[in-house]
């Protein structure tokens, strides 16, 4: 048991540390908030990565990889300070008022009352991720079936980041411990709390952040889904690195924050099918913005960045055989006629506005913050024009999937639509929080 317990808190030790050096190499003048914030779902998206090629080079041996692995971090760690000794007196934390605590104390015990209903996880966590994390686990000859499950609810094609760091934990671990499933969520889910938190903070007030982040963070729905152990809430908070790194680029002018939100867009696509949309619609609005005022050398440094992850996406998909049922519908099954079915666009709309009034019914709350209107400050103007435009154009992704699915419109909106709003939801609340014309004066951020 001991030995469990060490080997775990090794492996979530060298996923963090893994995660931060990385963060600080390539904007070493980061404010150390979004830097530890920030190593979460870079080390856990790195270690997964290496951790699944670990598996497709037939490394039998998890010693091997783990020595790889802790070397790889004293190598980051050599690469940061060896440049420069890092300047700590910049790095402050401000306590954050004691109602903010209680309500995260509160939210932590929600969180838990809901695994420890579901410690398997529940839906897709039971039938998706952890099965899979259960193939790659035993690294046996036979755990690239893993990609021909029989039931097409299996979703063969999925990307394999939470699946891979689950496992990768379990072998650290040396057994299967759903306690480390629950660490894990535990860590997406209110690092996605915090950095919603900071984030609103700098670019806009304190205030704001209390009350914006203190309602997501006590959404029933938001906490159920943190526990069920599904993607959708580590694919929310690569969505926000993304757009919080591009606020930070137009802020601090320096590219690096790019490279950071191109990164945590690709990792969004090695999160959850979703991703891929979101990471071609982020690239292609990032681009198009450097090709606008012609600057071509930062053009051709985004797709640079994005060139490796995009060849690994598409060894991916070429390694797991696996049928998109989305696609294969709209090729054999001519779904694209559904675009004249207009009682699919009423079933669709209808299960959103009853879905927001059911379970999101919190989030009217944050409407009396728009008494006084929105004021867009000029410094934030380009980052918040493309994040809109990325944000519109992945709603209406996530639309179309809905209008040319090939599986029931009426049971595939009722049992999906609160995850598509909480992936894009964390984004959502931080672009209206920093417009806000509310209270005193914006910090001086």
């Amino acid at each position: 048991m001991t030995g469990s317990l060490l080997g775990f808190i090794l492996g979530l030790l060298v996923t963090l540390f893994s995660g931060y050096f990385a963060v600080s190499i390539i904007e070493r003048e980061m404010e150390l908030r979004f830097r530890l914030l920030f190593a979460i779902p870079l080390g856990f998206g790195i270690n997964s990565i290496l951790y699944f090629l670990f598996l497709c080079l037939h490394i039998n041996s998890f010693d091997c990889f783990k020595w790889f692995e802790l070397v790889l971090v004293v190598i980051l760690a050599l690469l940061y300070y060896n440049e420069e000794k890092p300047d700590l007196s910049k790095h402050k934390f401000k306590k954050l008022s004691n109602w903010f605590y209680l309500l995260n104390l509160y939210a932590v015990l929600i969180y838990f009352k809901y695994f420890i209903n579901n410690p398997m996880g529940s839906w897709d966590g039971f039938r998706i991720w952890n099965i899979k994390a259960e193939f790659l686990f035993l690294n046996n000859p036979l755990w690239q079936n893993v990609f021909s499950l029989p039931h097409f609810m299996s979703h063969n094609d999925y990307p394999m980041m939470i699946p891979a760091s689950i496992a990768r934990l379990w072998s650290y671990a040396g057994a299967e411990n759903f306690a480390i499933n629950a660490t894990v969520g535990l860590f997406f889910t209110f690092g996605l709390v915090y950095l919603l938190y900071q984030a609103i903070t700098y670019f806009k007030s304190e205030k704001a952040a209390i009350v914006v982040t203190s309602v997501f963070m006590i959404l029933d729905i938001f906490l159920v889904n943190g526990a069920s152990q599904c993607a959708d809430i580590p694919l929310a908070y690569m969505y926000l690195c993304t757009i919080v790194c591009l606020f930070l680029y137009f802020r601090k002018e320096r590219f690096s924050y790019i490279v950071l939100s191109v990164l945590f867009a690709a990792l969004s696509a090695w999160t959850k099918n979703e991703g891929l949309l979101f990471f071609t619609l982020y690239l292609v609005c990032a681009a198009g913005y450097f090709l606008s005022i012609k600057n071509f050398k930062k053009t051709g440094l985004v797709a640079l960045t994005a060139l490796v992850p995009i060849v690994l996406i598409v060894l991916y998909k070429n390694m797991s055989h696996a049928a998109n049922d989305l696609i294969a519908g709209f090729v054999a099954l001519k779904t694209y006629n559904f675009a004249l079915d207009f009682s699919r666009y009423v079933v669709i709309l209808k299960t959103f506005v009853r879905m927001f009034f059911l379970k999101f019914p919190l989030l009217i709350v944050l409407s009396l913050l728009c008494i006084k209107g929105f004021k867009l400050k000029d410094i934030n103007k380009t980052p918040f024009k493309i994040s809109m435009i990325v944000f519109v154009l992945i709603a209406a992704g996530y639309f179309c999937v809905y209008l040319f699915s090939p599986h029931d419109i009426t049971w595939l909106t009722q049992n999906s639509m609160d995850r598509l709003i909480l992936q894009l939801l964390p984004v959502f609340l931080f672009l209206f929080a920093v417009n806000l014309r509310i209270g005193k004066p914006d910090s001086i951020n």
